[in-house]
């Protein structure tokens, strides 16, 4: 049947309405407040050309950037990469030698064998010295050092530019350590040399495990309550390993003494 021209006028004013909802921005109100249509009235063709929009607007939406967020997780990788490198590699310049030895791992790069003395001793020379060489018992010397329990978390002991005590004493009279007098033969003035004392020697060549007598006439004893304290520890503690017991020490031969 033919359609009135009231009815194509109602049709066609539907299909304009549907028309501008979807070129309408997104977020803005599509609805005409001032239709008199009931929503069962209205045209197909409207209804489904506003389900076609609203589905394109929810596709839209749900549409992440997958490659934008890989991107931007990779970026941060790299820079935590890179901080932790530069970090690591600015520790290792700030510990200096402190860290070049093989005193309980095996070596890394830049880490210097120690040799080991008809004693038992561990060694090696940081710096060679250019003074006068010590040898013969009787020489009385002054030394800096620095202290570590390198058997037991590595904790130091004392050190003497901390506190500003040298240690002087006369080779071969009995008043150091014998790892401290044997270090000190064959040094010259102004030389840094560590030294290792394994615990399975620590009595032999460092301190007595009898506390009355272990700093009777003998050093270096630590000047400090904390230096005395974590030495003190490893070698009374009785529930340690001998590896524990392991001593470090950083030996400078500043001068002789007349």
């Amino acid at each position: 049947e033919s359609l009135t021209d009231a009815q194509n006028s109602i049709i066609m004013t539907s299909v304009a309405r549907g028309t501008a909802a979807m070129r309408a921005p997104h977020g803005t109100s599509r609805a005409t407040p001032h239709s008199r249509l009931s929503r069962a009235s209205r045209p197909v063709v409207v209804t489904a050309a506003r389900r076609a929009v609203e589905r394109e607007r929810v596709d839209a939406d749900d549409v992440s950037p997958p490659t934008t967020r890989r991107a931007a997780l990779t970026t941060a990788a790299a820079a935590f990469i890179a901080l932790t490198t530069a970090r690591d590699a600015r520790a290792k310049q700030d510990q200096g030698c402190e860290s070049c030895s093989d005193s309980n791992s095996a070596l890394s790069e830049g880490d210097k064998a120690f040799k080991r003395s008809e004693s038992g001793l561990r060694f090696l020379d940081l710096k060679v010295g250019e003074g006068a060489l010590v040898e013969t018992s009787g020489t009385k010397v002054v030394v800096d050092w620095s202290g570590y329990t390198s058997g037991y978390q590595a904790k130091k002991i004392e050190s003497t530019r901390e506190t500003d005590e040298p240690f002087v004493f006369t080779l071969g009279d009995g008043t150091a350590i014998p790892a401290f007098d044997e270090a000190v033969r064959g040094m010259r003035v102004g030389g840094v040399r560590r030294i290792e004392i394994p615990g399975e020697l620590e009595e032999k060549l460092g301190y007595s495990r009898n506390k009355a007598l272990r700093y009777n006439g003998v050093g270096p004893k630590p000047s400090t309550f904390g230096g005395q304290r974590a030495l003190d520890f490893v070698l009374d503690n009785e529930t340690l390993r001998d590896f524990n017991r392991s001593l470090l020490f950083d030996v400078r031969l500043s001068s002789v003494r007349k």
